[in-house]
């Protein structure tokens, strides 16, 4: 039967998977973009030079940013199997996130220019980081909240 030890180790495992795929993946990024060169028609944005430099740029930036937001995204879920749930040190887990969703933005919104793609990507990338600092904040409130009633006798 599934529960939410099952739930929260294949969590675990998916993470581990994503931090090597995104290293190999990495490795591919020269044959990804010559070959995103290729299928993407000319004309979609307002640069009309080559895609290879800064499509490889924002995508080492993105390989770097989901490096760090995943072994913040492992240590947040080692501490929830541990039964350490309202710490601090979760809060400052998912502040590392949202930033590292917030710094994807950036290079994808500059990547716009020479592909209207790359605002879009940089909109759901800025979304999603604020969504996680909204979820941090109440997280930090969470946390304030359960150490003030274990003061409380």
């Amino acid at each position: 039967m599934w529960n939410q030890d099952k739930s929260l180790n294949l969590s675990i495992l998916l993470v581990r998977i994503l931090f090597v795929l995104i290293i190999v993946l990495a490795l591919c990024v020269p044959v990804m973009v010559r070959w995103y060169e290729i299928v993407s028609p000319d004309g979609v944005g307002l640069l009309k030079t080559s895609i290879f430099l800064p499509l490889s740029i924002c995508l080492y930036l993105s390989a770097i940013c989901g490096e760090v937001c995943l072994y913040h995204l492992h240590r947040l879920l080692s501490n929830i199997k541990n039964d350490i749930v309202f710490k601090m040190e979760n809060c400052k887990h998912l502040r590392y996130i949202s930033w590292c969703c917030l710094l994807v933005a950036i290079p994808f919104g500059i990547f716009g220019f020479w592909r209207y793609l790359g605002f879009l990507v940089a909109f759901a990338a800025a979304f999603f980081g604020l969504v996680l600092r909204v979820l941090k904040n109440v997280f930090v409130r969470a946390v304030e909240i359960q150490e003030e009633n274990d003061y409380t006798i």
